[in-house]
């Protein structure tokens, strides 16, 4: 059975309160067309109304792509332990289990996958999108990490006050001459990089954060930490 529309019509939040009261499974598929004419699809998987994985693209390359690119684990590791992983076995899981994950990195990485889509899906102005139950997990792009599908409208809502912040943040730094990203994503990603590596607890899933702890987030962006070799070119192209 599949749920189709328009976001004109259905809100995300309203999609997201539907998976949740009905412990729905499944996955929600979202496309939009640019002005150019370019289409972008996002997906994200649900289990029993807990959000459990988001990519978009179907390739099964999304979270291993991602661990790569954090150098935790050597890339000839990583892609073999993928390998032998079992096909019933969420990946993120498996790699822990073998020693080459921490449970912390996984849930830096879980929040960045899902947080890395909604970022982008809350800024459609208008998309189509298809909920299309009882589809199986992409085990490959698992962590094995889960988050009530009922978090994500809270999500939302942080996300409109910090594209707030930074859009307030970034006009003050212009005015004095800095350059600055204007890409909300990048700096928001960036900004839960910076966060996990230098340990400061940051998770947008958390529903006790207030206005003052989010302003806090925003100043993390503007800190001037180092963060790993496999991100200091994306950090040089964002400051």
């Amino acid at each position: 059975m599949s749920i189709t529309g328009f976001l004109s019509d259905f809100s995300l939040p309203e999609i997201f309160r539907f998976i949740d009261q009905g412990n729905k499974s499944g996955v929600l598929m979202l496309r939009s067309r640019s002005e150019s004419g370019a289409t972008s699809s996002y997906y994200i998987w649900v289990n029993n109304g807990n959000v459990i994985t988001a990519a978009n693209q179907l390739n099964d390359e999304g979270l291993l792509s991602l661990i790569q690119q954090y150098e935790w684990v050597s890339n000839r590791v990583v892609t073999k332990l993928a390998q032998l992983c079992p096909e019933d076995q969420p990946l993120g899981l498996y790699l822990k289990q073998q020693g080459a994950l921490r449970g912390e990195q996984l849930e830096h990485l879980f929040q960045v996958q899902v947080v890395q889509q909604l970022c982008l899906i809350f800024q459609l102005k208008d998309a189509h999108f298809r909920f299309e139950q009882n589809t199986p997990s992409p085990t490959r792009e698992m962590t094995g990490l889960q988050s009530p599908a009922r978090i994500i409208e809270v999500v939302f809502q942080k996300l409109i006050v910090l594209r707030q912040l930074f859009v307030a943040r970034h006009l003050r730094h212009k005015r004095n001459g800095s350059r600055l990203s204007e890409n909300f994503c990048q700096q928001l990603g960036l900004t839960m990089d910076i966060a996990f590596f230098h340990c400061l607890k940051l998770s947008l899933f958390d529903m006790n954060y207030t206005l003052a702890d989010l302003a806090k987030i925003v100043d993390i962006y503007y800190r001037p930490y180092d963060i790993p070799k496999s991100k200091f070119s994306a950090a040089r192209a964002l400051i």
